[in-house]
Protein backbone atom coordinates (compact mmCIF):
# COMPACT_ATOMS: atom_id res chain seq x y z
CA UNK A 1 0.00 0.00 0.00
CA UNK A 2 1.39 3.38 -1.04
CA UNK A 3 0.01 6.63 0.39
CA UNK A 4 0.84 10.26 -0.26
CA UNK A 5 -0.38 13.28 1.61
CA UNK A 6 0.41 16.61 3.19
CA UNK A 7 0.52 18.11 6.69
CA UNK A 8 0.61 21.83 6.16
CA UNK A 9 3.56 22.47 3.89
CA UNK A 10 5.17 19.09 4.68
CA UNK A 11 4.84 16.47 1.95
CA UNK A 12 4.28 12.95 3.26
CA UNK A 13 4.72 9.54 1.70
CA UNK A 14 3.82 6.30 3.41
CA UNK A 15 4.41 2.74 2.28
CA UNK A 16 3.06 -0.34 4.05
CA UNK A 17 4.84 -3.42 2.73
CA UNK A 18 4.50 -7.07 3.78
CA UNK A 19 7.50 -6.71 6.07
CA UNK A 20 7.81 -3.02 6.86
CA UNK A 21 6.37 0.46 7.25
CA UNK A 22 8.15 3.41 5.62
CA UNK A 23 7.25 7.04 6.31
CA UNK A 24 8.97 9.89 4.46
CA UNK A 25 8.75 13.59 5.34
CA UNK A 26 9.65 15.96 2.47
CA UNK A 27 12.13 13.38 1.10
CA UNK A 28 14.56 14.44 3.84
CA UNK A 29 13.56 12.30 6.80
CA UNK A 30 12.77 8.63 6.13
CA UNK A 31 11.82 6.26 8.95
CA UNK A 32 11.48 2.50 8.46
CA UNK A 33 9.85 0.16 10.99
CA UNK A 34 9.13 -3.54 10.96
CA UNK A 35 5.51 -4.64 11.21
CA UNK A 36 5.79 -5.02 14.99
CA UNK A 37 6.69 -1.32 15.25
CA UNK A 38 10.42 -1.71 15.96
CA UNK A 39 12.56 1.02 14.44
CA UNK A 40 14.64 -0.54 11.65
CA UNK A 41 16.36 2.52 10.23
CA UNK A 42 16.14 6.28 9.88
CA UNK A 43 17.71 8.45 7.21
CA UNK A 44 17.88 12.16 7.95
CA UNK A 45 20.13 14.95 6.66
CA UNK A 46 22.25 12.52 4.66
CA UNK A 47 22.94 10.26 7.65
CA UNK A 48 21.56 6.76 8.13
CA UNK A 49 20.84 5.24 11.52
CA UNK A 50 20.37 1.46 11.75
CA UNK A 51 19.10 -0.23 14.89
CA UNK A 52 19.86 -3.86 15.72
CA UNK A 53 17.63 -6.12 17.79
CA UNK A 54 20.38 -6.14 20.41
CA UNK A 55 19.59 -2.46 21.00
CA UNK A 56 22.70 -0.95 19.40
CA UNK A 57 22.37 1.87 16.87
CA UNK A 58 24.87 2.46 14.09
CA UNK A 59 25.25 5.81 12.34
CA UNK A 60 26.62 5.94 8.77
CA UNK A 61 27.47 8.94 6.60
CA UNK A 62 29.64 9.83 3.57
CA UNK A 63 32.77 11.91 4.11
CA UNK A 64 35.58 12.67 1.65
CA UNK A 65 34.34 9.99 -0.71
CA UNK A 66 34.34 7.25 1.94
CA UNK A 67 31.59 5.85 4.14
CA UNK A 68 32.07 6.55 7.83
CA UNK A 69 30.30 4.81 10.70
CA UNK A 70 30.12 4.72 14.45
CA UNK A 71 28.01 3.18 17.20
CA UNK A 72 25.87 5.67 19.10
CA UNK A 73 26.20 5.94 22.85
CA UNK A 74 23.24 4.83 24.96
CA UNK A 75 22.27 8.46 25.52
CA UNK A 76 22.50 9.30 21.81
CA UNK A 77 20.46 6.24 20.87
CA UNK A 78 17.78 7.08 23.43
CA UNK A 79 17.50 10.60 22.04
CA UNK A 80 17.04 9.35 18.49
CA UNK A 81 14.46 6.76 19.54
CA UNK A 82 12.44 9.22 21.59
CA UNK A 83 12.47 11.83 18.84
CA UNK A 84 11.45 9.23 16.23
CA UNK A 85 8.59 7.99 18.38
CA UNK A 86 7.44 11.57 18.98
CA UNK A 87 7.36 12.19 15.24
CA UNK A 88 5.23 9.07 14.73
CA UNK A 89 2.90 10.03 17.60
CA UNK A 90 2.32 13.42 16.05
CA UNK A 91 1.55 11.79 12.70
CA UNK A 92 -0.95 9.44 14.36
CA UNK A 93 -2.66 12.34 16.12
CA UNK A 94 -2.80 14.45 12.98
CA UNK A 95 -4.11 11.53 10.91
CA UNK A 96 -6.86 10.54 13.36
CA UNK A 97 -7.86 14.22 13.67
CA UNK A 98 -8.20 14.41 9.89
CA UNK A 99 -5.52 17.06 9.50
CA UNK A 100 -3.38 14.98 7.12
CA UNK A 101 -4.61 15.23 3.54
CA UNK A 102 -3.89 11.65 2.44
CA UNK A 103 -4.66 11.20 -1.24
CA UNK A 104 -5.18 7.45 -0.77
CA UNK A 105 -7.19 6.31 2.23
CA UNK A 106 -5.56 3.70 4.53
CA UNK A 107 -7.09 0.28 3.88
CA UNK A 108 -8.77 -1.59 6.75
CA UNK A 109 -6.96 0.48 9.33
CA UNK A 110 -3.80 -1.65 9.06
CA UNK A 111 -1.69 1.36 8.11
CA UNK A 112 -2.77 3.20 11.24
CA UNK A 113 -2.31 0.13 13.47
CA UNK A 114 1.33 -0.30 12.43
CA UNK A 115 1.88 3.44 12.71
CA UNK A 116 0.56 3.38 16.28
CA UNK A 117 3.00 0.58 17.15
CA UNK A 118 5.84 2.68 15.77
CA UNK A 119 4.65 5.66 17.82
CA UNK A 120 5.05 3.60 21.01
CA UNK A 121 8.62 2.50 20.23
CA UNK A 122 10.50 5.08 22.29
CA UNK A 123 13.74 4.59 24.25
CA UNK A 124 11.99 2.86 27.14
CA UNK A 125 10.18 0.43 24.82
CA UNK A 126 13.42 -0.21 22.93
CA UNK A 127 15.24 -1.02 26.17
CA UNK A 128 12.54 -3.54 27.08
CA UNK A 129 12.77 -5.00 23.57
CA UNK A 130 16.56 -5.31 23.90
CA UNK A 131 16.15 -7.24 27.15
CA UNK A 132 13.65 -9.58 25.52
CA UNK A 133 16.12 -10.17 22.70
CA UNK A 134 18.83 -11.09 25.22
CA UNK A 135 16.47 -13.61 26.83
CA UNK A 136 15.92 -15.33 23.48
CA UNK A 137 19.31 -15.06 21.78
CA UNK A 138 22.98 -15.43 22.60
CA UNK A 139 25.10 -12.72 20.90
CA UNK A 140 24.94 -13.11 17.12
CA UNK A 141 28.49 -12.97 15.78
CA UNK A 142 28.12 -12.55 12.04
CA UNK A 143 26.13 -13.49 8.96
CA UNK A 144 27.09 -13.49 5.28
CA UNK A 145 25.69 -10.38 3.54
CA UNK A 146 23.13 -12.32 1.53
CA UNK A 147 21.59 -13.42 4.85
CA UNK A 148 21.36 -10.12 6.72
CA UNK A 149 17.56 -10.44 6.55
CA UNK A 150 17.52 -14.08 7.64
CA UNK A 151 15.76 -15.39 10.71
CA UNK A 152 18.60 -16.62 12.92
CA UNK A 153 17.95 -19.85 14.80
CA UNK A 154 20.77 -20.80 17.13
CA UNK A 155 21.30 -24.55 17.02
CA UNK A 156 24.75 -24.19 18.55
CA UNK A 157 26.68 -21.75 20.68
CA UNK A 158 30.25 -20.70 19.99
CA UNK A 159 32.62 -22.06 17.35
CA UNK A 160 33.66 -25.71 17.07
CA UNK A 161 37.33 -24.73 16.56
CA UNK A 162 37.71 -21.16 17.83
CA UNK A 163 41.43 -21.12 16.96
CA UNK A 164 41.60 -18.51 14.17
CA UNK A 165 43.89 -15.76 15.42
CA UNK A 166 42.03 -12.98 13.54
CA UNK A 167 38.54 -13.75 14.93
CA UNK A 168 37.09 -12.35 18.16
CA UNK A 169 33.46 -13.34 17.77
CA UNK A 170 33.43 -16.38 20.05
CA UNK A 171 36.35 -15.80 22.42
CA UNK A 172 35.96 -17.69 25.67
CA UNK A 173 32.71 -19.37 24.61
CA UNK A 174 32.51 -23.16 24.74
CA UNK A 175 31.03 -24.84 21.68
CA UNK A 176 27.69 -26.48 22.49
CA UNK A 177 25.05 -28.26 20.43
CA UNK A 178 21.49 -27.76 21.63
CA UNK A 179 19.30 -30.75 22.32
CA UNK A 180 16.05 -31.03 20.32
CA UNK A 181 14.03 -29.97 23.36
CA UNK A 182 16.18 -26.90 24.05
CA UNK A 183 16.24 -25.97 20.36
CA UNK A 184 12.45 -26.30 20.07
CA UNK A 185 12.02 -23.98 23.06
CA UNK A 186 14.44 -21.51 21.47
CA UNK A 187 12.63 -21.56 18.12
CA UNK A 188 9.26 -20.96 19.73
CA UNK A 189 10.67 -18.18 21.90
CA UNK A 190 12.09 -16.53 18.76
CA UNK A 191 8.68 -16.71 17.07
CA UNK A 192 6.97 -15.19 20.10
CA UNK A 193 9.56 -12.43 20.42
CA UNK A 194 9.58 -11.33 16.78
CA UNK A 195 5.82 -11.55 16.32
CA UNK A 196 4.64 -9.57 13.29
CA UNK A 197 8.21 -8.56 12.42
CA UNK A 198 8.79 -12.11 11.16
CA UNK A 199 7.35 -10.83 7.89
CA UNK A 200 10.62 -8.92 7.36
CA UNK A 201 12.67 -12.13 7.35
CA UNK A 202 13.25 -14.09 4.15
CA UNK A 203 15.02 -17.28 5.18
CA UNK A 204 16.42 -19.23 8.13
CA UNK A 205 20.09 -19.04 9.05
CA UNK A 206 21.14 -21.90 11.30
CA UNK A 207 23.82 -20.56 13.61
CA UNK A 208 26.21 -19.99 15.25
CA UNK A 209 29.66 -20.09 13.70
CA UNK A 210 29.80 -23.66 12.44
CA UNK A 211 26.36 -25.17 12.93
CA UNK A 212 26.64 -27.67 10.08
CA UNK A 213 29.49 -29.40 11.89
CA UNK A 214 26.75 -31.04 13.99
CA UNK A 215 26.79 -34.79 13.25
CA UNK A 216 24.14 -35.73 10.71
CA UNK A 217 22.05 -37.86 13.11
CA UNK A 218 21.84 -34.95 15.56
CA UNK A 219 21.40 -32.28 12.90
CA UNK A 220 18.36 -33.69 11.09
CA UNK A 221 16.05 -33.56 14.14
CA UNK A 222 16.94 -29.89 14.61
CA UNK A 223 16.16 -29.12 10.96
CA UNK A 224 12.84 -30.95 11.31
CA UNK A 225 11.96 -28.69 14.25
CA UNK A 226 12.82 -25.60 12.22
CA UNK A 227 10.75 -26.85 9.28
CA UNK A 228 7.79 -27.64 11.54
CA UNK A 229 7.73 -24.07 12.84
CA UNK A 230 8.64 -22.35 9.55
CA UNK A 231 7.46 -24.63 6.79
CA UNK A 232 8.90 -23.88 3.38
CA UNK A 233 11.52 -21.38 4.55
CA UNK A 234 14.92 -21.94 2.84
CA UNK A 235 17.84 -22.80 5.11
CA UNK A 236 21.38 -21.40 5.14
CA UNK A 237 24.37 -21.93 7.46
CA UNK A 238 28.12 -21.63 8.01
CA UNK A 239 30.47 -24.58 7.74
CA UNK A 240 34.24 -24.92 7.96
CA UNK A 241 35.93 -26.77 5.12
CA UNK A 242 37.62 -29.35 7.36
CA UNK A 243 34.43 -30.47 9.14
CA UNK A 244 32.53 -30.35 5.86
CA UNK A 245 34.48 -33.37 4.63
CA UNK A 246 32.93 -35.55 7.33
CA UNK A 247 29.46 -35.74 5.75
CA UNK A 248 28.74 -37.87 2.69
CA UNK A 249 27.12 -36.71 -0.51
CA UNK A 250 23.98 -38.68 0.41
CA UNK A 251 23.78 -36.88 3.77
CA UNK A 252 24.12 -33.53 2.02
CA UNK A 253 21.38 -34.55 -0.40
CA UNK A 254 19.12 -35.25 2.58
CA UNK A 255 20.00 -31.83 4.00
CA UNK A 256 19.13 -30.28 0.65
CA UNK A 257 15.79 -32.09 0.71
CA UNK A 258 15.25 -30.60 4.17
CA UNK A 259 15.61 -27.12 2.72
CA UNK A 260 19.35 -26.34 2.87
CA UNK A 261 20.02 -23.97 -0.05
CA UNK A 262 23.48 -22.47 0.43
CA UNK A 263 26.43 -23.03 2.75
CA UNK A 264 28.96 -20.29 3.60
CA UNK A 265 32.61 -21.25 4.07
CA UNK A 266 35.47 -19.09 5.28
CA UNK A 267 38.15 -20.01 2.77
CA UNK A 268 40.21 -16.98 3.91
CA UNK A 269 43.14 -17.97 1.65
CA UNK A 270 44.29 -20.69 -0.71
CA UNK A 271 47.87 -20.49 0.59
CA UNK A 272 48.47 -23.34 3.11
CA UNK A 273 51.36 -21.70 5.05
CA UNK A 274 49.23 -18.59 5.60
CA UNK A 275 46.32 -20.65 6.93
CA UNK A 276 48.74 -22.40 9.26
CA UNK A 277 50.15 -19.04 10.39
CA UNK A 278 46.68 -17.76 11.38
CA UNK A 279 45.72 -21.17 12.86
CA UNK A 280 42.83 -21.70 10.49
CA UNK A 281 41.72 -25.36 10.52
CA UNK A 282 41.92 -27.20 7.23
CA UNK A 283 43.49 -26.28 3.91
CA UNK A 284 42.45 -25.31 0.40
CA UNK A 285 42.19 -28.97 -0.61
CA UNK A 286 39.63 -29.49 2.19
CA UNK A 287 37.62 -26.56 0.85
CA UNK A 288 37.76 -28.00 -2.67
CA UNK A 289 36.52 -31.38 -1.48
CA UNK A 290 33.74 -29.88 0.65
CA UNK A 291 32.58 -27.49 -2.07
CA UNK A 292 32.61 -30.25 -4.70
CA UNK A 293 30.51 -32.50 -2.47
CA UNK A 294 28.03 -29.76 -1.65
CA UNK A 295 27.64 -28.81 -5.29
CA UNK A 296 27.14 -32.44 -6.31
CA UNK A 297 24.38 -32.65 -3.69
CA UNK A 298 22.61 -29.64 -5.21
CA UNK A 299 23.62 -27.12 -2.52
CA UNK A 300 25.04 -23.71 -3.47
CA UNK A 301 28.03 -22.19 -1.66
CA UNK A 302 29.45 -18.83 -0.73
CA UNK A 303 33.16 -18.43 -0.02
CA UNK A 304 34.82 -15.70 2.02
CA UNK A 305 38.33 -14.54 1.10
CA UNK A 306 40.19 -12.28 3.54
CA UNK A 307 41.91 -9.49 1.67
CA UNK A 308 45.09 -8.36 3.42
CA UNK A 309 45.50 -11.52 5.50
CA UNK A 310 49.20 -12.06 6.16
CA UNK A 311 50.11 -8.51 5.16
CA UNK A 312 53.07 -7.87 2.92
CA UNK A 313 54.92 -11.10 3.72
CA UNK A 314 52.26 -13.43 2.31
CA UNK A 315 50.69 -11.06 -0.23
CA UNK A 316 51.95 -12.60 -3.49
CA UNK A 317 51.27 -16.25 -2.62
CA UNK A 318 47.98 -15.34 -0.95
CA UNK A 319 46.88 -13.96 -4.31
CA UNK A 320 48.20 -16.73 -6.57
CA UNK A 321 47.15 -19.69 -4.39
CA UNK A 322 43.72 -18.22 -3.70
CA UNK A 323 43.16 -17.77 -7.43
CA UNK A 324 44.18 -21.40 -8.00
CA UNK A 325 41.93 -22.66 -5.21
CA UNK A 326 38.87 -20.76 -6.42
CA UNK A 327 39.39 -21.70 -10.08
CA UNK A 328 39.56 -25.38 -9.10
CA UNK A 329 36.10 -25.25 -7.53
CA UNK A 330 32.98 -26.07 -9.58
CA UNK A 331 31.35 -22.70 -8.88
CA UNK A 332 28.33 -21.72 -10.94
CA UNK A 333 25.34 -19.37 -10.94
CA UNK A 334 23.88 -19.19 -7.43
CA UNK A 335 27.29 -19.32 -5.77
CA UNK A 336 29.01 -16.26 -4.27
CA UNK A 337 32.62 -15.21 -3.70
CA UNK A 338 33.00 -12.55 -1.02
CA UNK A 339 36.10 -10.37 -0.64
CA UNK A 340 36.32 -9.15 2.95
CA UNK A 341 39.10 -6.80 4.09
CA UNK A 342 40.96 -8.05 7.15
CA UNK A 343 40.10 -6.12 10.30
CA UNK A 344 42.75 -6.40 13.00
CA UNK A 345 41.18 -6.56 16.45
CA UNK A 346 43.37 -5.67 19.43
CA UNK A 347 41.78 -8.43 21.52
CA UNK A 348 42.88 -11.17 19.11
CA UNK A 349 46.26 -12.87 18.72
CA UNK A 350 46.78 -11.81 15.10
CA UNK A 351 48.26 -8.29 15.61
CA UNK A 352 50.93 -9.56 18.03
CA UNK A 353 51.77 -12.52 15.80
CA UNK A 354 52.09 -10.22 12.79
CA UNK A 355 54.36 -7.82 14.66
CA UNK A 356 56.56 -10.67 15.90
CA UNK A 357 56.89 -11.94 12.33
CA UNK A 358 57.75 -8.48 11.01
CA UNK A 359 54.57 -8.33 8.91
CA UNK A 360 53.36 -4.96 7.69
CA UNK A 361 49.64 -4.44 7.18
CA UNK A 362 48.63 -3.52 3.64
CA UNK A 363 47.62 0.03 2.79
CA UNK A 364 44.19 0.83 1.40
CA UNK A 365 45.69 1.01 -2.07
CA UNK A 366 47.36 -2.37 -1.63
CA UNK A 367 44.14 -3.91 -0.34
CA UNK A 368 42.31 -2.66 -3.41
CA UNK A 369 45.06 -3.96 -5.67
CA UNK A 370 45.01 -7.39 -4.02
CA UNK A 371 41.24 -7.63 -4.38
CA UNK A 372 41.46 -6.65 -8.05
CA UNK A 373 44.32 -9.10 -8.71
CA UNK A 374 42.38 -12.07 -7.33
CA UNK A 375 39.27 -11.08 -9.21
CA UNK A 376 41.21 -10.65 -12.45
CA UNK A 377 42.65 -14.15 -12.09
CA UNK A 378 39.32 -15.93 -11.78
CA UNK A 379 38.20 -17.95 -14.78
CA UNK A 380 34.43 -18.29 -14.80
CA UNK A 381 32.13 -17.91 -17.75
CA UNK A 382 28.87 -15.94 -17.93
CA UNK A 383 27.19 -18.53 -15.69
CA UNK A 384 29.76 -18.16 -12.93
CA UNK A 385 29.37 -17.03 -9.31
CA UNK A 386 28.53 -13.57 -8.06
CA UNK A 387 31.63 -11.71 -6.84
CA UNK A 388 31.00 -9.13 -4.13
CA UNK A 389 32.66 -7.14 -1.38
CA UNK A 390 31.86 -8.04 2.23
CA UNK A 391 32.33 -5.29 4.82
CA UNK A 392 32.02 -7.00 8.20
CA UNK A 393 31.68 -3.63 9.92
CA UNK A 394 28.30 -3.10 8.22
CA UNK A 395 26.68 -6.04 10.02
CA UNK A 396 23.73 -5.13 12.24
CA UNK A 397 21.14 -7.74 13.19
Amino acid sequence: MLLSGALGTTRLTGSLKPGSLVVMFDSEDVLTYDRAGRLWSRRVNGRTFRRGLDGRLMEKWPEHGRRQRRWLTSLQAAGLLDESAARMRDLVEQTTAGRVAWTIAPEDGEWLRVLERAARFDARAAEHDRDRFADVYSPIGMLPPDQYLALVLQATAGCSFNTCTFCNFYAGERFRIKSPQVFREHVRAVRAYLGDSLALRRSIFLSEANALTIPYDRLMPLLEIARAEFDGWPLYAFLDAFSGRKKSIDEYRQLAAAGLKRVSLGLESGHPPLLKFVRKPGAARDALETVSTLKAAGIAVSLIVLIGLGGDRYADLHVSDTIDALNAMPLTKGDIIYFSDLVEHADTAYPALARAAGIRALTIGELNAQRQAIRAGLRYGPGGPIISKYDIGEFVY
